[in-house]
């Protein structure tokens, strides 16, 4: 299992699940996108593990600049908003995050989740699996959110 610099795991909690989710004969063929991508750790141990369809994005220049080349089939330099998404039906959307954000950070509390339950009451998504993780960030849970989705956007 990887660990980063000072206890953070959610990268490793994220590869985990996308190793869970896609079996290895469809990752070479599987399209991912990154999310918050910073430096590039997932997208290089997904590289790793055989996926070859990965785009990044992430609204640091700083960040981008410090990624490995070769591993992103594109990058882009923006933030995710409330644009249109061709995410294709069948697909997964995997959130690891910490678990108290749901809490702490204005833009998710009483947000997120009721948001994240619409999009599955309007069909666009099921949910699949929402599950709490020890230890995401030292001593400090983390959540795991998987979704299959139902309905290109």
């Amino acid at each position: 299992m990887m660990i980063w610099k000072g206890g953070y795991r959610g990268p490793a909690i994220t590869l985990e699940e996308a190793l869970r989710w896609v079996p290895p004969e469809r990752r070479a063929k599987a399209r991912v996108l990154d999310v918050a991508a910073g430096t590039g750790c997932v997208g290089r141990e997904l590289h790793r593990e055989g996926f070859r369809h990965i785009d990044a994005v992430d609204p640091s220049e700083g960040m981008m600049k410090q990624r490995e080349t070769g591993i992103y089939t594109n990058d882009f330099l923006e933030f995710i908003g409330s644009g249109h998404s061709t995410v294709p039906k069948g697909g997964f959307v995997i959130i690891v995050m910490r678990h108290e954000h749901l809490q702490t950070v204005p833009s998710y509390k009483d947000k997120l989740e009721p948001y994240m339950d619409q999009l599955e009451a309007d069909g666009k998504w099921k949910k699949v699996e929402r599950r709490t993780v020890p230890n995401y960030f030292c001593d400090k849970e983390g959540l795991v959110f998987v979704f299959r989705i139902t309905k290109p956007e």
